[in-house]
C-alpha cells in the first residue's frame, strides 16, 4: 500500500480504495487497547520492553548495515546520510519545524513505520496509568476522549515536530482507550461467535458502513498520519478522523471474522499477523537491500521509478521473505528448547 499510493495536494489517497485500506492503520491502537496486558503499571510497561529493544536495535543497526551493503556495492552514500538516517530512524529529525515540511531522503533510511511504533511505545505510558481508572467511569471516559483529542487539535494547531513524533500520542491514547472499552463489552469475542443468519450480527456492520460513507463524504480522512494530518480543517479534524477510524476498526473486524471462517485463508492471516512487528520493522530494508542488486538508490525519492507490477511483487517479496525468515527462527528456537536437531 505505502509503495503503491499517490496522495494528492490535500494529503488524500487518490485511490479510493487504498484510503480506507490506509484507515486499516489506526486498527492497531484499538487492537493494542483491546488486548490489555495484565498486572499493575510496572509489569504492563516490562511486557512492553520488548518494543522498545526492537526499536533502539533496529534503528541503529538497519541503517548501518545498508551502509555497509551500498558500499560493498559501489554505491554513493555518506556518514553525514548514515548518521541523519538513524536520527530519522529515532523519529528525531527537523524537530520543530513545520509539521508538513518534506525531509530529505536518506539513501541509508529503512524506517518508513518505526514513527507509529514509537508513538505507540510512548502511548502506552499514559494509557496503562489512566485506563482503569478511566473505564471504571463512563462520565470521565468521555471526557477524558474529549480532553484527549482537544490536546490532539492544540498539537496540529501549534504544527511543529515534537521528539519521537509525539504529536500523534493524544489521539493514539484515544484509540487504546476505545479498545478497551471493546475489550470489555468483548466484542471480537461475541463477534466471532456470531450466527451468520441472524439479522443481528450484521445491523452494528451495515450502521458503521454508512455512517462511515457519511462522514468520509463530509469529512475526507487524510492519509498522512505521520505529518499528524487528519483531514482539511487541521486539528479539528480530529475529531471526525476518530469516529472514522473506530468505524474502520468495527468493519475491519467484520472482515476479519469472515476470513476466519475459511481454513486456508485464515491460517495464512494469522501467521502474518504473529509476525506484524518484524513485517513493520522489516519490510521496506528488505526491499532496499534487493534493489540496491539492480539500481542506484536515488537521492530524491524513496525508491527508484518501478513500474506497479514490480512495485506490487517487491511488496509480496517483502512479506513472504519476513515471515519465512521469522518463522525459520521460530522453529530453530523450538528445537534447541526441545533439545532436537536444528538441521
Amino acid at each position: 500500500m505505502f509503495m503503491l499510493n499517490q496522495v494528492d495536494d490535500a494529503g488524500r489517497s487518490v485511490s479510493l480504495i487504498l484510503q480506507p485500506l490506509y484507515m486499516g492503520l489506526i486498527c492497531f491502537f484499538v487492537v493494542a487497547g483491546y488486548f490489555l496486558p495484565s498486572g499493575g503499571y510496572i509489569q504492563k510497561i516490562k511486557k512492553r520492553s520488548k518494543l522498545l529493544i526492537v526499536l533502539v536495535v533496529c534503528s541503529v543497526a538497519f541503517p548501518v548495515i545498508l551502509y555497509l551493503w551500498l558500499w560493498v556495492l559501489g554505491q554513493p552514500s555518506t556518514l553525514d546520510d548514515l548518521w541523519l538516517s538513524i536520527v530519522s530512524s529515532f523519529g528525531n529529525q527537523s524537530l520543530f519545524e513545520p509539521l508538513d515540511s518534506p525531509d530529505p531522503i536518506k539513501v541509508c533510511y529503512s524506517a518508513y513505520a518505526y514513527y507509529f511504533l514509537w508513538v505507540m511505545l510512548w502511548s502506552f505510558f499514559i494509557f496503562y496509568a489512566i485506563v482503569n481508572r478511566v473505564l471504571a467511569d463512563r462520565r470521565l471516559f468521555a471526557v477524558t476522549l474529549l480532553l484527549l483529542l482537544a490536546a490532539e487539535a492544540v498539537l496540529v494547531y501549534i504544527g511543529v515536530k515534537l521528539p519521537f513524533d509525539s504529536t500523534l500520542i493524544p489521539i493514539s491514547v484515544a484509540f487504546m482507550l476505545i479498545g478497551a472499552y471493546l475489550s470489555q463489552m468483548r466484542f471480537l469475542e461475541k463477534l466471532e461467535n456470531a450466527e451468520l443468519g441472524s439479522s443481528r450480527t450484521w445491523v452494528p456492520l451495515i450502521l458503521s458502513l454508512l455512517a462511515l460513507a457519511v462522514l468520509v463524504y463530509l469529512f475526507p480522512p487524510g492519509v498522512k498520519f505521520n505529518f499528524a494530518y487528519f483531514g482539511e480543517y487541521g486539528g479539528m479534524s480530529a475529531f471526525p478522523f476518530f469516529i472514522e477510524g473506530i468505524l474502520v476498526f468495527i468493519i475491519f473486524s467484520y472482515v476479519s471474522m469472515l476470513f476466519a471462517r475459511i481454513p486456508l485463508l485464515s491460517d495464512v492471516f494469522a501467521i502474518c499477523g504473529k509476525y506484524s512487528l518484524a513485517l513493520a520493522v522489516l519490510h521496506i530494508f528488505v526491499v532496499m537491500v534487493v534493489l540496491a542488486l539492480f539500481y542506484t538508490l536515488p537521492t530524491d525519492m524513496v525508491f527508484p521509478p518501478l513500474s506497479a507490477v514490480q512495485t506490487l511483487a517487491m511488496g509480496v517479496f517483502a512479506v513472504v521473505f519476513t515471515v519465512g525468515a521469522c518463522m525459520l527462527v521460530d522453529r530453530r528456537k523450538a528445537n534447541r528448547k526441545d533439545g532436537a536437531p536444528t538441521a
